[in-house]
């Protein structure tokens, strides 16, 4: 049985999407600073050291009957993977843990919203909290790291063979390639119309 979850990385590419829609179609597991504007997420994950302290009071207020969740993961799981790069481990980031998340939980099919490193030009290095708290110049993506991001989403998309990953992009957008046959593009019109929003 598929088991969908939605994953929310905070690139500006989801910025024209209601993110309530999401919900009650599957689990949504959101990155760092989503919580800043929107509260119906399942999973917050953090990694960051900014954010996790920024998260850590959002920790202790949610009840423990209630079925939200923040997750942060363990000093040694915010780096890639050591089966993929033994010697030179790079710090891994929030959405990737995000997605760690959503396997470990059961799900086989993940919608990944906001990840826009695999876009071509400047929107894929934009992030909807740029400038804000925690989200200072010290932490801004480079077109540069890109490469080595989709290279590490090639590496996970392939250990994780039995899971389907579908990132949802811009209608006009060029990608850059990504080597993963369990790995489709989807439109972002294409996916309002599949949650059946107009």
């Amino acid at each position: 049985m598929n088991n969908i979850a939605f994953v929310i990385g905070n690139g500006t590419s989801r910025k024209g999407l209601d993110l309530n829609h999401l919900c009650n179609n599957g689990t949504v597991i959101g990155c760092n600073a989503l919580y800043r504007d929107f509260m119906r997420w399942d999973v917050l994950v953090a990694i960051d050291d900014g954010m996790i302290e920024e998260v850590l009071p959002l920790m202790k207020s949610l009840d423990d009957d209630r079925v939200q969740k923040v997750v942060v993961p363990p000093p040694e799981e915010r780096w890639e993977d050591p089966e993929y790069s033994p010697t030179t481990r790079r710090r891994s980031n929030a959405g990737m843990n995000a997605m760690i998340e959503a396997i470990r939980s059961g799900h086989n099919i993940l919608y990944c919203l906001g990840f826009d490193f695999i876009l071509e030009g400047d929107i894929s290095t934009d992030n909807l909290y740029k400038n804000s708290k925690n989200y200072g110049p010290e932490t801004h993506a480079r077109e540069e790291d890109n490469y080595y991001r989709i290279k590490y989403l090639e590496w996970f998309c392939n250990k994780y063979s039995d899971t389907k990953f579908v990132f949802v992009i811009p209608d006009n957008a060029k990608t850059k390639p990504v080597e993963a046959e369990n790995l489709v593009g989807m439109t972002m019109s294409t996916f309002k119309t599949k949650l059946g929003v107009t």
